[in-house]
């Protein structure tokens, strides 16, 4: 069975379709349930984790600790729950959380502006005006969060797998093509896909334990270190300031539960290779 996951901005119809969908699939559906359960897992105030999701870092200084880390620990928390199948998520940044994962149906939802002013004013009571700002606004804040922390479009069309344009179609027509899709064979579970999404969710836990370490988070920011994982084994990849920053992620991700060994594959700054390594470990 599928993972779906659901792509769309504020009032644009997601969650109608995501309950209609569930419940025609029997489905589990999910948004702020997996915020809720990361609060807890983290420890974390729920309101205060929901705030900074919702809040674009800045453009200048770049994120803060927070946001660095909190949408880790959401995706490691969907990535849990994602392992169940049978999910529905239209929440936070689906799309890329579950990259890779070949039995997770991706979908683009869009709706008209005015339709999702329309929708804005009505549930909330506010002025068109007011409606109309706030959507743009989260719009922006929603681009900003994946271009600074993804180096992605989030309108990139290949970061889906199916768009949908409410525009020209029914959201019940819409519920009726994704539960054929859903049941096709390329978003179907198999072993390779299963074990895709157990070292994703590995590599996840990794960057999170890192992320949590106030003397590394940064470091795992600005130079780019890319976790990867195979089986058990996590490997460390990019460029460090200095070997003890190396060292020091080694050992946090050493402790991560599920790693039988972690090797180090980052280099410190100013150091020439002479060769390319050859990487045989983890997915690019």
């Amino acid at each position: 069975m599928a993972i779906i996951t659901i792509n769309r901005g504020v009032q644009s119809g997601g969650r109608k379709l995501a309950h209609l969908l569930a419940n025609k699939l029997g489905y589990q559906c999910l948004s702020r349930e997996v915020v809720s359960t990361c609060a807890k897992r983290y420890n974390i105030p729920e309101e205060d984790l929901y705030e900074r999701l919702m809040e674009a870092p800045s453009r200048w200084l770049g994120p803060s600790k927070e946001h660095f880390r909190y949408p880790l620990y959401v995706q490691c928390t969907l990535i849990d729950v994602a392992k169940q199948d049978n999910v529905i998520y239209h929440g936070y940044a689906g799309q890329l959380f579950l990259r890779g994962v070949t039995h997770t149906l991706r979908v683009r939802l869009e709706a008209p502006f005015r339709d999702r002013v329309a929708a804005e004013m009505s549930e909330h009571g506010k002025s068109r005006d007011e409606a109309e700002k706030y959507i743009e606004k989260a719009d922006s804040i929603r681009h900003r969060w994946v271009k600074l922390l993804y180096d992605e479009d989030w309108h990139d069309p290949a970061l889906y797998d199916l768009s949908i344009n409410l525009k020209t179609m029914s959201i019940e027509s819409a519920c009726d093509m994704m539960a054929l899709l859903a049941e096709r064979p390329e978003f179907q579970k198999t072993d390779e896909s299963v074990c895709r999404l157990d070292e994703l969710s590995l590599a996840c836990e990794v960057q999170a334990a890192i992320a949590s370490d106030d003397t590394l988070w940064k470091h795992l920011w600005e130079q780019s270190i890319i976790v990867l994982a195979k089986g058990s084994v996590i490997t460390l990849r990019g460029t460090v300031k200095n070997k003890d920053v190396g060292i020091a992620m080694q050992d946090v991700a050493s402790k991560v539960k599920g790693v039988s060994e972690c090797r180090f594959e980052a280099r410190p700054l100013g150091e020439v290779l002479t060769h390319r390594p050859e990487y045989t470990t983890g997915h690019d």
